[in-house]
């Protein structure tokens, strides 16, 4: 899927990448408000192309363009390229990756002079885009358009299912803690890490439990892997319920979170709560970013 602009910078064309790349634009253009500044990164699944000051261009940027024997002057008018991609640093664009955008960005131009803006802007009103796609004909790329439904594709999640009965008889037994509501969100530090200037940084996945009531932070873990959200979650919450009993609430803020917990809530009796916004558990990510910057 190809966007013109999305809704933060409207002249940075970027190709968005697969149902992932699409679901997360469609969830910045929709509810980009909720969503947390230091989380919006790692919405956009994309290769971009912004046009930017000379004096916010790296080193490696300016040795491309010398290379190529281009110079340009004036406020935004220096072509970056970079890969977007959840859980890491923007980074440059490679071969196959330039090729692509390429391809997307010729496409582009191409609709632009055969669509008439107000069919266009018609299409978009009706939900509706222009498919631009290509056959092999005497060995090259035959490129046709073809109106289509935008897409809205859905992420979705296995459920994660506890059949320790031993396990859930112990929690049952710990006790009830009929005023305790927590929050609990999964998702990515504000601060990336990497191993040398050259090298692509990452961003560590940071586990959170805040009390609601009175905003405290309970738990907080930090580990690399995606893959072990479940885990970290469900070993944090069964702990934290041994110890201290079990919570009346748990809020959480994304399907996700709702496929890890439910089956456990529903068997320990927890009522689990999606909601637009956790606040307790965002404000502490925004105090981490804040320190992280001095």
């Amino acid at each position: 899927m190809f966007n013109h602009g999305p809704w933060w910078r409207p002249f940075w064309p970027g190709v968005f990448l697969g149902d992932s790349g699409i679901h997360g634009y469609n969830e910045l253009a929709q509810k980009g408000d909720l969503i947390p500044s230091h989380q919006i990164l790692h919405y956009q699944n994309c290769i971009m192309c912004s046009f930017e000051d000379r004096v916010l261009l790296t080193s490696e940027d300016r040795k491309q363009i010398k290379e190529m024997g281009l110079s340009f002057r004036g406020k935004n008018a220096w072509p970056v390229f970079r890969r977007f991609e959840p859980g890491y640093v923007p980074w440059y664009i490679n071969s196959e990756e330039c090729v692509f955008l390429t391809h997307a960005l010729r496409q582009v131009l191409a609709v632009i002079d055969t669509v008439e803006p107000a069919k266009l802007e018609g299409l978009l009103n009706e939900g509706k885009t222009i498919l631009r796609y290509s056959n092999l004909k005497n060995g090259a790329l035959e490129w046709k358009n073809k109106e289509m439904q935008l897409p809205y594709p859905e992420l979705v999640y296995d459920p994660v299912e506890i059949d320790d009965e031993v396990l859930l008889y112990r929690i049952k037994k710990s006790g009830k803690r009929s005023s305790v509501s927590l929050q609990i969100d999964v998702c990515y530090t504000p601060y990336p890490v990497r191993e040398s200037r050259s090298e692509r940084g990452y961003f560590p996945r940071l586990f959170v439990i805040a009390d609601k009531n009175n905003g405290l932070i309970v738990d907080v873990d930090v580990y690399d892997d995606m893959d072990e959200d479940a885990n970290v979650t469900l070993n944090k919450l069964i702990n934290l319920c041994l110890s201290n009993g079990v919570p009346k609430e748990i809020q959480v803020r994304d399907n996700k979170m709702v496929a890890i917990l439910q089956d456990f809530c529903q068997k320990a009796g927890i009522n689990l709560k999606k909601v637009n916004q956790l606040r307790n558990i965002d404000d502490m990510i925004t105090e981490m970013a804040n320190r992280a910057m001095f």
